[in-house]
């Protein structure tokens, strides 16, 4: 019987994470096919005049389109385990030391990473972006892993980074498994984070552990197959057979354990965003995530919306998007006028903290920033 159940959790757990891949793919292929490109035989990457067209007809922000000329780099890395991953890097500017690391959804690519970080060129960032294993044009191996194994890659990325380019300042964005991957990446590998120049990271609808994104996945997929009182089984079966499939324990997906079970040593301010209707990855994960770092960090952010499609605040919410993103990088890294110019190339230097960034469809938008909380005689 033993035999019979480990294939049924196996099944099911393939079939969960098939599925949501699925759904991902298609949604997020749906948004590429909306447009079609008018030079299809064009040199220079005709990935960009795809996303350039996403920008203007699906996300409305034509601000966040990009000019390439000889500036936009493909290259390959490899990671520790000798998987060869595909890169790609944008020069805002040969002269500087500054860098965004840009880490894509599940199911995505790496020019969504590099349309993600696109707010930070207009203050000086150079962006790389990548491929996670399995995904876009880097090499398929046999298991997708959730963030586990994809942590390498973000490790080989930072490394690569640094033998290459030496930066002074790095700035991290992760968007779904991304945000997932940041979290997990600079805990598992906190001594070898420790000689990188990171200064904070963004992190969007990401998830904490497995067992929530398994939850979450039943509550809003799969729950006329599962019922209440099967959850625990059904979350505990999937992580036990794809633990014994892929060769490495899942019940290390969680991000939490880090934080209860020591002192984080290399630890950054962390902006979290999320939407408390997102249908992937649960919103409470991200409340949790900024509370638990509390305990560490006195400058991260939250800003929690009603209402969003998953990893899609740029499109939905882009005035407070942008503008929050700005002003906390400002507030770490104290360059006003970079931040002035930045806010009025998107049309936002005229909006003030309090201002309701004309949210149509927002009731109750929570943001809070914990350096406003901050005890004056507190030593950092």
């Amino acid at each position: 019987m033993g035999k019979i159940y480990k294939k049924i959790n196996l099944k099911m757990g393939n079939i969960v994470f098939k599925t949501v891949n699925k759904n991902l793919i298609s949604f997020y292929n749906g948004i590429e096919n909306l447009t079609r490109l008018k030079h299809r035989n064009s040199i220079y990457f005709p990935e960009i005049k795809k996303m350039n067209s996403i920008m203007d007809s699906f996300h409305k922000t034509p601000k966040l389109k990009i000019t390439v000329s000889d500036n936009l780099i493909p290259f390959k890395f490899e990671t520790e385990d000798g998987v060869t991953l595909s890169g790609i890097k944008y020069i805002t500017d040969h002269n500087s030391k500054k860098w965004i690391v840009s880490l894509h959804w599940f199911a995505g690519h790496k020019y969504w990473g590099l349309y993600n970080a696109r707010v930070f060129m207009e203050l000086g960032y150079n962006i790389v972006s990548f491929d996670f294993r399995n995904h876009g044009e880097s090499e398929e191996v046999k298991h997708v892993t959730m963030g586990l194994n994809e942590s390498k890659d973000f490790l080989a990325i930072m490394k690569w980074l640094q033998e290459n380019h030496h930066p002074e300042t790095i700035g991290l964005l992760g968007v779904s498994m991304g945000s997932f991957v940041i979290n997990y990446g600079i805990n598992t590998y906190n001594e070898e984070f420790k000689k990188y120049n990171v200064k904070f990271a963004i992190c969007d609808s990401g998830y904490g552990s497995i067992s929530t994104l398994l939850l979450q996945i039943r509550n809003f997929w799969l729950k006329e197959f599962i019922r209440k009182k099967r959850i625990q089984n059904f979350i505990q079966g999937v992580i036990k057979a794809q633990s014994e499939d892929t060769g490495v324990d899942w019940n290390n997906i969680d991000v939490f354990k880090f934080y209860d079970n020591k002192k984080i040593e290399n630890m950054f301010p962390m902006f979290i965003m999320h939407s408390r209707d997102d249908i992937v990855t649960p919103f409470d994960d991200s409340l949790k995530l900024f509370i638990k770092r509390s305990i560490h960090s006195r400058d991260d952010e939250i800003l929690i919306y009603d209402s969003s499609r998953h990893a899609l605040s740029l499109r939905y919410h882009f005035k407070q998007t942008v503008y929050r993103w700005l002003k906390f990088e400002n507030k770490i890294m104290k360059d006003d006028e970079a931040t002035r110019k930045a806010l009025e190339y998107f049309d936002l230097d005229k909006i003030k903290d309090n201002d309701d960034f004309d949210e149509k469809v927002e009731l109750n938008t929570f943001y809070l920033n914990s350096s406003d909380n901050k005890d004056v005689n507190e030593i950092k």
